[in-house]
């Protein structure tokens, strides 16, 4: 081989050597941004800044925030007629809802919860000992108190990391939490979130891994009995894939070893459900019986708080069954403005929490399910829950001459939704 062949093979394998460092690099730079990060300024105006772990537990920013509004003002556009024929409360559905956690059905209260992501808050404003003004990112604020069901998400202690030291905030104290993004690196935490492609009985989902609801960090462990006999764990950053088998879970090890794991939560249908959280398209969880596989990955960059979107009024474009097609921003189930809230619903073992910014169109499917297109152009047929079902409340939309159109959910054949 002549020296000018060496040297352009030589030349060669060198840029991909120093391309493969610089993406290494930025995949190692990216691996905190995802923590929720922000100050805690207190009544005596003190303040504390840093990464912050929320008194439920939650301290990534695609994490949800499960509170009630005080009061539903959307309702007063509806007449006594309407009101009157609004879904009322049925038979809950045969679900183990205490399994999934925050997943109930809800009935006609329901309309003062919120589910909200950390990612599109922009700040918290205490009010009183269970109550608060929640401010999004568009600026539009909601007066908020404790949900009587989850309580643990206002009114509790808070903690806060300022690098190495850590701060417990009395809920009592605290003025206002105000979001922002953080370092890209955190001193104080050892290891990173789990991020990976999930590959379930309806397609794959991509983003943050929560196993088991609870493990979210790489440096947190898998456990289970090996091959059935003693007991054993491996930390997810030495694990390639987690495939489920009819009794357990095949790991692949970066090693290059595969281990077969049974009798443990981790690898049974005792799981209580992976968790894949996605900054664009929302959140899946995903239980045992629907799980395949889950291959693990770096955390790409722009995973942040600046991925969360400045938020949107709705607007959407519905077509009634007696052929009436109504355009404008809209109030959808008589509650969600905002097209950084979510749409909830599912089916066949996986519950979904998906952005309205991420819809293109929902068509309902008898009185209790819907199909809805996202997009990806992938479709989920979803019910068990009243976003999807006849328990709807309807949507209210205002037209161009400022008049708005209340829209009963039984007469809806479609709706798109504009990006």
């Amino acid at each position: 081989m002549s020296e000018l062949a060496n040297r352009m093979k030589f030349n060669h394998w060198y840029l991909h050597f120093i391309f493969f460092l610089f993406v290494a690099a930025q995949q190692a730079s990216a691996q905190h941004e995802g923590f929720i990060y922000g100050e805690i300024k207190l009544k005596n105006k003190q303040v504390y800044t840093g990464q912050i772990k929320w008194s439920g537990g939650q301290m990534l920013w695609s994490d949800i925030l499960l509170v009630a509004k005080q009061d539903n003002s959307n309702l007063r556009y509806l007449n006594e007629y309407q009101l009157n024929n609004l879904p009322t409360k049925v038979k809950e559905p045969e679900l183990d809802w205490k399994f999934m956690n925050l997943w109930r059905d809800k009935y006609p209260e329901r309309k003062s919860e919120i589910f909200t992501r950390f990612g599109d808050i922009a700040l918290i404003h205490v009010t009183g000992p269970n109550e608060a003004q929640l401010y999004n990112k568009s600026g539009s604020k909601t007066r908020i108190t404790v949900d009587e069901r989850e309580n643990r998400h206002l009114g509790k202690d808070i903690v806060i990391f300022n690098n190495e030291h850590k701060n417990i905030i009395k809920w009592s104290t605290i003025s206002t939490i105000r979001f922002f993004a953080g370092p890209a690196q955190l001193s104080h935490i050892k290891g990173s979130p789990i991020y990976g492609t999930v590959m379930t009985t309806k397609g794959a989902f991509s983003g943050f891994i929560q196993w088991d609801k609870v493990k979210y960090l790489d440096n947190q462990q898998l456990e289970g009995k090996l091959n059935g006999e003693s007991k054993v764990q491996y930390e997810f950053s030495n694990i390639v894939t987690i495939e489920r088998t009819s009794k357990g879970a095949l790991i692949s090890l970066k090693s290059g070893k595969k281990k077969y794991l049974t009798e443990h939560r981790d690898v049974s249908a005792a799981n209580r459900g992976i968790v894949v959280m996605h900054p664009q398209w929302g959140r899946v969880i995903v239980t045992w019986k629907a799980f395949r596989s889950l291959h693990f990955e770096a955390v790409p960059e722009n995973m942040g708080y600046h991925a969360y979107a400045d938020p949107k009024k709705i607007y959407a474009t519905v077509s009634t069954r007696n052929h009436k097609v109504y355009k404008g921003n809209c109030i959808f189930d008589m509650d969600e403005i905002w097209n950084n809230e979510l749409m909830e619903g599912g089916k066949d073992g996986l519950y979904y929490q998906i952005p309205f910014k991420y819809l293109i169109a929902m068509r309902p499917i008898g009185e209790s399910y819907s199909s809805v297109t996202l997009a990806d152009q992938r479709e989920l047929i979803l019910g068990h829950h009243n976003d999807v079902t006849a328990k709807n409340w309807g949507m209210l939309i205002w037209q161009r001459n400022s008049r708005h159109q209340y829209i009963p959910w039984n007469t809806i054949s479609e709706i798109s939704f504009r990006k």
